[in-house]
């Protein structure tokens, strides 16, 4: 038994010994001649990417979010236009009476304009819409609203969109919830999809 032990020992340490010996050897590269070299100059690689086997069902889901992204993402564009143009104007008034005036009749001509195409869309569709104006104007859609209507119209608009599960407030979130979304629109930025 004695002797069992001193082998389990012994090769505990000759283990352990050659692990040690192992990570203090240096290690080095020379350079023997022209032809050796192995980078002549530094270059950028190009960009890989690695898809995993999914299941079928995943990749159902993915392409039903491309053909929603699709569909959504130029009016998000659209609306970051809009904002920028009409927030120089709306700047321009005053008089509390007279920004009312300009943001109710921006409101109708918008509603005469993009409401069809609006009443279509699925609620999830809506809301992949509010968190791309969100990451294209860079505030959500209950603060664009607060600004140009008030607080008052912002809050019942609000209190509509979560009678359907919606949320005004939501912010876009590319690294975490809204992952999928931001590499689904910059494929789409770079003509990709």
């Amino acid at each position: 038994m004695r002797g069992f032990r001193h082998m389990i020992l012994l090769f505990f340490i000759g283990v352990v010994g050659r692990g040690i010996a192992q990570e203090k050897a240096p290690i080095s590269i020379h350079n023997v001649g022209v032809s050796d070299t192995l980078i002549s100059k530094p270059q950028l690689l190009p960009e890989v990417r690695v898809n995993q086997n999914y299941s079928r069902n995943y990749w159902r889901k993915y392409y039903r979010l491309v053909r929603k992204v699709k569909k959504v993402y130029p009016l998000a564009k659209k609306a970051r236009v809009v904002v920028a143009e009409y927030e120089q104007e709306y700047n321009k008034y005053n008089k509390k009476r007279d920004r009312r005036r300009f943001a109710k009749g921006l409101e109708k001509a918008l509603l005469k304009e993009y409401e069809p195409m609006i009443r279509k869309m699925k609620m999830s569709e809506g809301r992949i819409l509010i968190r791309l104006i969100d990451r294209e104007v860079n505030l959500t859609s209950y603060h664009i609203i607060k600004e140009f209507r008030g607080g008052f119209t912002a809050f019942i608009w609000q209190s509509v969109a979560r009678i359907f599960r919606q949320d005004l407030k939501s912010k876009y979130d590319p690294y975490g919830e809204d992952y999928l979304i931001e590499l689904i629109v910059q494929a789409i930025d770079r003509g990709e999809i």
